[in-house]
C-alpha cells in the first residue's frame, strides 16, 4: 500500500536558530524579515552619506552611467591631496547596497563588478549638491551626524528618567551645544537652509494672494534666511526681518530685502503684519508653544497673521504618517520637549494662545502651511 501523500513543504533556516519554518506560514517569516530590515536600517542612512561625502551622486549625475572603476577613478582623482587608494570592492558595495532601494539604478547582467554600471535616479538626483540649493544632503548629513546619533544610545532613559536623550548624551541641551561648537552649528544652519528652499518654494506660490496684503514679515528662529530669501524674491514688496540667536545670525549672509535681526523669540517678536514659524513649534512643549504663538498674536494687527509651516501627524496607516512620526522620535533627540503633532493638537494650542480662527494648506511634502487669524 503507498504511503499517503504529503504537503509539500520548503524548509527554510531560520536566522541563527537551525529550526525549520514551514513556508506555508508566510506571516512569521515576512515579520522576521521585517524585523531584521528594521534592525539594520541604520546601515541606510550611514551609506548615504558615505556615497554623499565620497560625491558620488554629483559625479554620476554628471557623467553617468559610470562602472564601479569609473567611479572609483573620478573618486580618487577628487583626492590628489591625500594618499587615496580607492578600494573597488568596498566601493561596489555600497553602490549595489543604495541601487536595492532605488538610489542609483543598476546594469543588469554584468559578471565583473568593477564594470557593473550604476545611473542616477530621481533619489540620488535629490544629493546632488553643485549648484543645487535644494539639495538634501545637507539635511543628511545633519541626521547622519556622530553628535546626534549618540543621543539615541538614551531613548529609553527618557522613559525611564523622563530626561532629554540628548541633555544625558552631553549634558547640555541641543541648542547649547550648537552654539558652543561651530563645526555642529554650520552642520545644523546649512541643513535648515536647504531643506527649507522647496518648501518655502512651495509655500511662496501656495499662499501667493496672502502675501499681497503683507509688507512686513517676521521670521522667528529663520536661521541663515532661506525661507525669507526665497519669499522676498517672489514678493519683493514684503520687508523681511530675520530673527534669531546671536550666534546664528553671525553666521547669516547678506540677503537683498532682509533685514537680520539678533534676539529671542520668546523674549521678543518684532511687530510686523505677519509672523511665520517653520519648524519652530515642533521643537518646543506646549506651554513654550503657547507662549510663542501669544507673543506672535502680540506682535501682528487686528487683521495680521501667523503662518506656521509644520508636518501634520495624518491618522490612518499611510506613509506620509510614518514619516511624520519618523520625525517626532527624531524631535526626542534634537530637542528639548519637542514632538509632532495632530491637527487637533494644534488646534488647542492655537485656541490657547488667543486665535480665532485657522485653516490649512497642503504642501506638496509632508509640512503644511497653518494660517492663524485673530477673527
Amino acid at each position: 500500500m503507498a504511503p499517503a501523500p504529503m504537503d509539500s513543504i520548503d524548509h527554510v533556516l531560520g536566522h541563527g536558530t537551525g529550526q525549520h519554518i514551514n513556508s506555508s506560514d508566510e506571516s512569521a517569516a515576512t515579520h522576521e524579515l521585517r524585523l531584521y530590515e528594521m534592525i539594520l536600517s541604520a546601515a541606510k542612512p550611514m551609506a548615504l552619506k558615505a556615497a554623499v561625502l565620497l560625491n558620488i551622486p554629483d559625479i554620476i549625475a554628471k557623467r553617468g552611467p559610470l562602472s564601479v572603476d569609473q567611479i572609483a577613478s573620478h573618486i580618487a582623482a577628487a583626492n590628489t591631496n591625500s594618499q587615496v587608494d580607492v578600494d573597488v570592492g568596498y566601493l561596489y558595495r555600497i553602490l549595489r547596497f543604495l541601487a536595492s532601494y532605488g538610489v542609483f539604478t543598476e546594469q543588469a547582467g554584468e559578471a565583473d563588478p568593477k564594470k557593473v554600471k550604476y545611473g542616477s535616479t530621481g533619489i540620488s538626483k535629490l544629493l546632488v549638491q553643485d549648484g543645487n540649493q535644494q539639495s538634501c544632503a545637507p539635511f543628511l548629513l545633519l541626521a547622519a551626524d556622530k553628535v546626534y546619533l549618540e543621543a539615541y544610545q538614551h531613548l529609553g532613559d527618557s522613559v525611564l528618567e523622563g530626561c532629554y536623550p540628548f541633555n544625558k548624551a552631553y549634558g547640555m541641551s541641543p541648542w547649547e551645544y550648537v552654539a558652543k561648537n561651530p563645526q555642529t552649528n554650520r552642520t545644523f544652519n546649512e541643513a535648515m537652509a536647504t531643506n527649507s528652499s522647496a518648501v518655502m518654494a512651495s509655500v511662496a506660490k501656495m499662499y501667493e494672494d496672502g502675501f499681497k496684503s503683507i509688507n512686513t514679515l517676521v521670521d522667528v528662529g529663520g536661521g541663515m534666511g532661506s525661507a525669507l530669501s526665497t519669499i522676498v524674491k517672489e514678493h519683493s514688496h514684503i520687508r523681511g526681518i530675520n530673527l534669531d540667536l546671536p550666534h546664528v545670525i553671525a553666521t547669516a549672509p547678506p540677503i537683498t530685502g532682509v533685514e537680520h535681526m539678533e534676539g529671542s523669540m520668546f523674549e521678543n517678536i518684532p511687530s510686523a503684519d505677519a509672523v511665520m514659524m517653520k519648524w519652530i513649534l515642533h521643537d518646543w512643549e506646549d506651554e513654550e508653544c503657547v507662549k510663542l504663538l501669544r507673543r506672535s498674536y502680540e506682535a501682528t494687527p487686528t487683521d495680521g497673521k501667523v503662518l506656521v509651516v509644520e508636518a501634520v501627524v495624518e491618522e490612518g496607516q499611510s506613509m506620509l504618517r510614518r514619516l511624520g512620526l519618523l520625525f517626532d522620535i527624531t524631535m526626542m533627540i534634537y530637542t528639548t520637549g519637542g514632538k509632532e503633532r495632530t491637527e487637533e493638537e494644534y488646534e488647542r494650542l492655537f485656541q490657547r494662545s488667543g486665535f480665532a480662527s485657522y485653516r490649512i494648506i497642503k504642501l506638496p511634502c509632508l509640512q503644511s502651511l497653518l494660517v492663524l487669524s485673530k477673527s
